[in-house]
């Protein structure tokens, strides 16, 4: 059987898994905008996946990968949480609010180990209980996180892992394998896997437009930062409003 060269042009005719490898996959499941053009320009469905796994790396913690997720975060409905499992730091809820996400109820996480996350995570996805988890496991092997891709799928959740350098290193059923640097005015983002062409270059994200560098802004630091408020792991980041 001969094909015709308009299949051949275009296999996604036959069945949405088939792509050229030239060409960015067409999105099998509903995307969500990064808020960011130039990143959504190179990813599947222009957007982050939903129900599927995402993994994120980067060098240390703090380097905006919150800030990167943010617009996303925002263009969620507030009928379910937002869950962070096992983040390094407290979330800060002054942050939360100044981002015009205090709408969005933060569930904050707090295990006592590796499989005690993976647990977390694997039941919040099974129940489809949040719109978006945000989960920090680093060391997670290969087979923990193809079953937490295959749980995703089952929910339309955006589920983002956070990881280390190291991590990439490894398999991983992620369809979506990202890698972030620190940049001046935001960050340097690696796109490590896609469903598409390899991306040979970096996507520069301004998450701060005021902050050109130079040696007066780097000698003189404002001071007027809001203190943290007192957050317990578990709660509702909406009930410490009050």
């Amino acid at each position: 059987m001969k094909l015709s060269s308009s299949i051949l042009r275009h296999p996604e005719r036959i069945h949405s898994g088939l792509w050229k490898g030239s060409q960015l996959a067409q999105a099998q499941r509903p995307a969500l905008s990064t808020g960011f053009s130039q990143l959504d320009d190179e990813l599947p469905g222009r957007g982050w996946p939903l129900g599927a796994l995402i993994e994120i790396s980067l060098e240390r913690p703090g380097i905006g990968e919150i800030a990167l997720l943010r617009p996303a975060l925002a263009q969620l409905g507030g009928e379910r949480s937002i869950m962070f499992i096992q983040p390094p730091c407290a979330p800060h809820f002054h942050c939360w609010t100044n981002w015009g996400l205090h709408g969005q109820r933060l569930l904050w996480v707090q295990t006592d180990s590796l499989p005690d996350t993976l647990w977390a995570c694997d039941k919040a996805l099974r129940h489809n209980a949040c719109s978006a988890l945000l989960c920090w496991a680093p060391g997670a092997r290969a087979q923990s996180l193809r079953r937490l891709h295959l749980a995703a799928q089952q929910s339309d959740t955006l589920l983002v892992m956070l990881r280390s350098p190291a991590d990439t290193r490894q398999p991983c059923a992620a369809p979506l394998r990202l890698g972030l640097r620190p940049a001046e005015q935001g960050l340097q983002v690696s796109i490590l896997k896609r469903r598409g062409p390899a991306c040979g270059h970096t996507v520069p994200i301004v998450l701060h437009p005021e902050r050109a560098y130079s040696s007066s802004a780097a000698s003189h630091v404002s001071l007027d930062q809001p203190s943290p408020a007192l957050s317990q792991p578990g709660r509702r980041f909406s009930s410490l409003a009050h």
